[in-house]
């Protein structure tokens, strides 16, 4: 485990990690902008009540759907340099499935705090958005990684040490 930890503190995963971190960002911004017109358009805040909100879960799932697709291509392109036209299936796959994790944890927070603390505003579920966007962030790293994107990494070139 200590191994793997370390392996996060080399040049090429501290690169990585910014890449995948202004992706985020990115992804993020675009995510909640969308998730707020969405709610807007589902008929604003005379909907709400506490605790389960299709209007919540609808703005959420879609957000995150369009801005899951966005990364996949940023972070397949380059974060990793994989410039083939497209990826393996299983590839995609992995991608999606780390990103539906993301997505149900997305969820939890945001109908979590609706449920809790609700009925929420849309300030409010932007705020609760926001914080689920901050708790994936790093596994989802690992699992890009680790899972989706080793290709990358097995691919790298090695360098090697000279004897002088």
């Amino acid at each position: 485990m200590k191994r793997y930890l370390k392996s996060f503190a080399t040049g090429e995963s501290l690169v990585q990690v910014i890449k995948v971190g202004l992706i985020g960002v990115v992804n993020t911004v675009v995510s909640i902008a969308l998730f707020r017109v969405l709610l807007i358009v589902m008929g604003g805040e005379a909907k709400r009540s506490s605790g389960w909100d299709l209007r919540l879960f609808l703005a959420t799932a879609i957000a995150f759907a369009v801005t899951t697709l966005m990364s996949y291509v940023l972070n397949r392109k380059w974060t990793f340099d994989l410039d083939d036209a497209t990826g393996t299936r299983s590839e995609t796959a992995k991608f999606f499935a780390i990103n539906g994790v993301a997505w149900f944890i997305t969820q939890a927070v945001v109908l979590g705090a609706n449920a809790v603390w609700g009925p929420l505003s849309d300030n409010g579920a932007t705020i609760a958005y926001i914080a689920a966007a901050g708790l994936i962030i790093l596994p989802k790293f690992a699992g890009y990684r680790d899972v989706v994107f080793r290709r990358a990494l097995d691919e790298a070139p090695v360098e090697v040490a000279s004897n002088q």
